[in-house]
C-alpha cells in the first residue's frame, strides 16, 4: 500500500478540513459568504434555498478544484523523494505534530493569525463565477487555516503520488466545503449550530490539535505503517 493511501489519513485530513471551517476567520463569516456567492440578502437566505444552494455548490466545487491541484503538486514533489520514504514519513510526521502544536496556539506567528481573504470587488453572477470565487477564497484563506492545511499538505507530500496527493487534499476540501453546503441547505438550523460551534472554538481546535499531534507521532515512530498493514489485513478476504 502506498504511503498516504490508508483510511486513517483520509479521516485525519477530512477532520482537519472541518477544523478549518470552524476557524475564527471562516465560521463567523459563513452567512456573509453564502449571501455573497448567491446574491441573496441575509434575511432571505432561509426562504430562497435553491437560489443559495446551487451557487454554493459551485463555490465548493471551485474550492475543491483549487485544493486538489495543490495536492497533485505536492504529491508530485513527494514522488521525487520516494527512494527516501522512511525519511519522508518522519519529516511529514514532525510537520504534522508541529502544525498540531501551532493549532494549540504555541508560538503562533502573528502573520498566521491575520485574515488574508481575497476580497472580490463584485458578486459572481454565474455558476462559473461562483466556482472561481471558491478557488479565490480558498487561496486567500490559506494563511488563516495554515496549521490544518499544512498538516494535510505534509500527508499529501508523504504519499509520493500525484493521485494520492490530489485525493487527500480533495478530502480536506470536502471537510471544509461540505459544511458550507449544509449551511446553505439548512440555513435556519445552521445558524444555531454555528452559534454553538463559535462558543466551543477552543475545544474544537484543541481536539483537532491533539489528533494531529498523535497522528504525527504515529508517523514518526513508524506505528502508522504497522496500523495500515493491520487494516489492510482486515480488508483482505481469507483464501
Amino acid at each position: 500500500m502506498l504511503l498516504g493511501a490508508d483510511p486513517v489519513s483520509y479521516a485525519v485530513v477530512f477532520a482537519a478540513g472541518f477544523v478549518s471551517f470552524a476557524s475564527p476567520c471562516v465560521l463567523p463569516l459563513v452567512p456573509g459568504y453564502l449571501g455573497f456567492v448567491s446574491g441573496v440578502g441575509f434575511d432571505d437566505l432561509a426562504e430562497n434555498r435553491r437560489a443559495v444552494v446551487v451557487p454554493t455548490f459551485a463555490f465548493v466545487v471551485g474550492l475543491a478544484i483549487a485544493f486538489t491541484a495543490l495536492g497533485v503538486s505536492v504529491g508530485l514533489a513527494g514522488n521525487a523523494l520516494t527512494q527516501h520514504r522512511r525519511t519522508l514519513e518522519i519529516v511529514g510526521g514532525v510537520i504534522v505534530m508541529a502544525m498540531g502544536l501551532v493549532l494549540l496556539g504555541r508560538g503562533l506567528p502573528m502573520f498566521l493569525q491575520r485574515d488574508r481573504r481575497v476580497h472580490v470587488a463584485t458578486q459572481p453572477t454565474t455558476l462559473v463565477g461562483a466556482g472561481l470565487a471558491g478557488a479565490a477564497f480558498g487561496v486567500g484563506w490559506t494563511p488563516c487555516i495554515g496549521p490544518t492545511l499544512g498538516a494535510a499538505m505534509a500527508l499529501a507530500t508523504r504519499s509520493g503520488s500525484a493521485y494520492l496527493g490530489g485525493s487527500l487534499l480533495l478530502v480536506y476540501a470536502l471537510g471544509l466545503g461540505l459544511p458550507f453546503l449544509l449551511a446553505g441547505l439548512f440555513f435556519q438550523q445552521a445558524t444555531r449550530v454555528i452559534g454553538v460551534l463559535k462558543r466551543h472554538l477552543r475545544v474544537i481546535n484543541a481536539v483537532g490539535a491533539v489528533v494531529l499531534v498523535v497522528f504525527g507521532g504515529l508517523l514518526v515512530t513508524g506505528e502508522m505503517t504497522r496500523i495500515t498493514a493491520e487494516l489492510q489485513k482486515l480488508g483482505t478476504p481469507a483464501l
